[in-house]
Parts: structure tokens; sequence; C-alpha cells
């Protein structure tokens, strides 16, 4: 066999080939690596207002501009910006309306990449109105403006000189916040800020909740009159329960139905204070089902005196306006004191009372309950309800919240 030269070469290509073929050469092939790889490298200025104009510098963006999407962040989603001007390296796009704070995409010939947070920021917000000038701890208030982040945790409130208060719900012209525990009571203005940027607003006042309990203290304030009968008038002190709404079998003849006197003596409650809420607390002094309505005064006067055994001397008492029906709950057990023994609220009463030009801290104050509506005609001694009294194992307790 002849080997021409040509012969040769054949071969020694051949070979070559073969070689550079080898197995390990097919598995280090990766077809997801690109030469050019789509990226975000920087995003110029790192923040601005809705409108302004951004550049997004990279690789790999398309020279068509409708080619390149740009995403920035928004409450429900992404919001697109409208793509103005683009080459290979750099994108020039508007902050769209309903931006917030957040990452941005860019996606080219269905290839996507993000680059670092972009910070949406707001014009100098302002305030318009506060829904409450004061409140106490709890209280949830609305602050209404304009430029506000519809971003919540973008907003901050400041209460007397309180560290930020969270906001927890926000739009761009109102923010919805709770009044924490521990901030300090006074007066000053109300601040917000977004994004570190403040507006001083309103005088807002913090007020203070002060609760006071104060018992019946003496055998003489807590009383009965009679209402109907032959003993009409007849006054009871002393007894070792009120019979409220039912009649009072006591004497011969029959007590029968009574009014019922209450005096609570030296109530730390300064003039003119705004009364939050008020009740009575009673005791049971035996169970009871019927039906029983009581309407509830006040005595109109600013330093109410004891109560007397003259003939009428609770029914002689003027009465304040405002007044509360209280339809009683049933009465399970003798001793319970809980919700279906305490009154309806009668903050009204007690603000009428410490509104009186001659009302001073430490006064005394009565509270006078008639029997009303089914309540007028009852004829069991067993139809209403019967509360302990200072005379039985349990006082009546006045119960007052009020700011300061």
């Amino acid at each position: 066999m002849t080997i021409t030269k040509s012969t040769m070469c054949i071969g020694l290509v051949a070979c070559v080939l073969l070689w550079s073929c080898d197995d390990n050469d097919d598995a280090s092939f990766d077809p997801s690596i690109r030469v050019n790889p789509l990226t975000i490298t920087n995003i110029e200025p790192s923040s601005a207002l809705v409108g302004s104009t951004i550049t997004i510098r990279g690789t790999n963006f398309s020279t068509t501009p409708k080619d390149n999407v740009v995403a920035f962040t928004g409450l429900n989603g992404v919001v697109n910006g409208v793509v103005t001007v683009s080459s290979s390296n750099s994108i020039t796009a508007t902050v769209p309306s309903g931006a917030i704070t957040g990452v941005v995409t860019v996606t080219t010939n269905r290839e996507e990449t993000s680059g670092a947070d972009f910070t949406v920021t707001y014009p100098a917000p302002t305030i318009t109105s506060v829904s409450e000038t004061s409140a106490v701890e709890g209280a949830v208030i609305v602050v209404m403006g304009t430029n506000f982040s519809p971003l919540a945790s973008e907003n901050k409130v400041k209460i007397n000189g309180s560290e930020n208060i969270s906001v927890s719900t926000a739009t761009t012209t109102s923010i919805t916040f709770t009044i924490p525990s521990g901030t300090p009571v006074g007066t000053a203005p109300i601040i917000v800020s977004v994004q570190g940027v403040e507006v001083i607003g309103p005088d807002f006042t913090l007020l203070e909740a002060v609760t006071v309990t104060v018992p019946i203290n003496e055998s003489s304030d807590d009383v009965e009159e009679a209402l109907i009968g032959d003993e009409v008038g007849e006054m009871s002190l002393g007894s070792g329960d009120l019979e409220i709404g039912e009649i009072d079998g006591a004497g011969t003849p029959d007590f029968g139905l009574p009014n019922i006197g209450l005096r609570f003596n030296e109530i730390a409650i300064p003039n003119g204070a705004v009364i939050s809420s008020a009740s009575i607390q009673f005791t049971a002094d035996n169970d009871g089902s019927d039906p029983v309505e009581m309407t509830i005064f006040g005595e109109n006067i600013g330093n109410a005196p004891t109560y007397t055994d003259t003939n009428g001397n609770l029914s002689a008492r003027t009465l304040t306006m405002a007044n509360a029906v209280w339809n009683i709950p049933e009465w399970v057990t003798e001793g319970d004191k809980s919700e279906a023994q305490k009154t309806v609220d009668i903050s009204s009463i007690i603000q009428e009372i410490v509104n009186r030009s001659d009302w001073t801290s430490g006064n005394s104050l009565n509270i006078i309950m008639k029997p009303s509506g089914a309540s007028l005609n009852v004829t069991s001694t067993s139809a209403g309800r019967e509360a302990e009294t200072f005379d039985g194992d349990a006082a009546p307790e006045l119960i007052i919240t009020f700011l300061k």
C-alpha cells in the first residue's frame, strides 16, 4: 500500500477532531449562559418624584425604546414607566403614577433583570384637618392632607414629643394611626413626616383618662321612697336591700313600689371635666328575670345633701334634664356583681352635674332611679331585682371615667 501525502493529511485532521470532541468538553457547555446578559448596574438618581425622569444603566438593553419594559413596585403589583430613549447600555424612563418605593425591573426580549431598590419621593406634605383635636390613648386618629405616601411605613406621626408613631393605613390624602400607650399627655402641634420631611399641623391634646370608683359610705345614702300605695312619700333609710322595680312588702300596709335614691360622696372630679363614661355597679341580693325598667336621673344640684326620713324627701328634689333608661337583664345568682348588675351609661347625667357653676371637686352627688315602663304596673314583691346596700353586704358603687 502506498501512503501519499494526501492520505497523511487526512489522518492528521481526523485525529485532531477526535481529540477536540472529548466528552468532558461537552459536559462543560451551558446554553443558559449568555455572552451579553441583561443587567442593571445602577439607577440615576436613586430617588425621585412621580413624573421625574430617571436613567437606568446596564447591559444588553434594546435600542428600540418600546422593546424595553421598565416596571416599578406598586401597592397592588407593578406599574410600568414610559421609556422615552434607549441604547444597549442605558434607558431613560419616567416614574409612573402609583409607583412606590421598591424594586425596578427591566424586561427585554423576554429576559428580565432587577436592580437596587428605587425610592419614590413626594412633595412636602400638608395637613388640612385632623379627625379629633383631643383624645386619649388607644383612640384612632385620621389626618387629612396632601402628599402623604401611600406606603404606610413611610409616614410617621409625633405627638407631644413622642417617638415616631406608626401609621396603619395610608393614601396620598389621608393617614390613620392609633395613639399608643405611653404617649405623653399634654397639648402640642401634631407633626407628620413623610420620608423624613416634616409638616406641623394644628394643636392636638392628649388627655389622660382617669377612673374613680366611689361606694356608698353612709346608711342614709342608699334609700327607698314609696311611689304608690297607702304609704306614698314614706322614706326608708338603712334597709338591707333595695327593691328595684318591685313591691317592698315591709311594714303594714306594704311599703309599696319605691323610688331609689343613691348619694355618693367626695367625688374627686374637677368642675367641667369631660365625662367619658359612668355607671353604677350593684351586687345582687337575689335572682330575678322578670322585665324591669328604671329611668335614672341625677339631682340637679352642685353638692347634694344626704337623705332624711322626712316624707317625700326624695321626690322633692330637682332632677337633671339628662336621664337614662335601664332595662335590667336577668340576675342569676345572689352575690353576682357583673355587667348584668351594672347600669347603662349615665355619663350625660354626671356631665350635667359637674358642669354646674356650684360643682367643686370633692362634692357629693345624688342619683335617683324611678320605675318606668313595665315596672309601673308591678304587683309582686318578687317581680324586680333586689340589690345589696351599705347596710347589707355590698354597697353600690359609682364608677366614673373622666378626661383631664
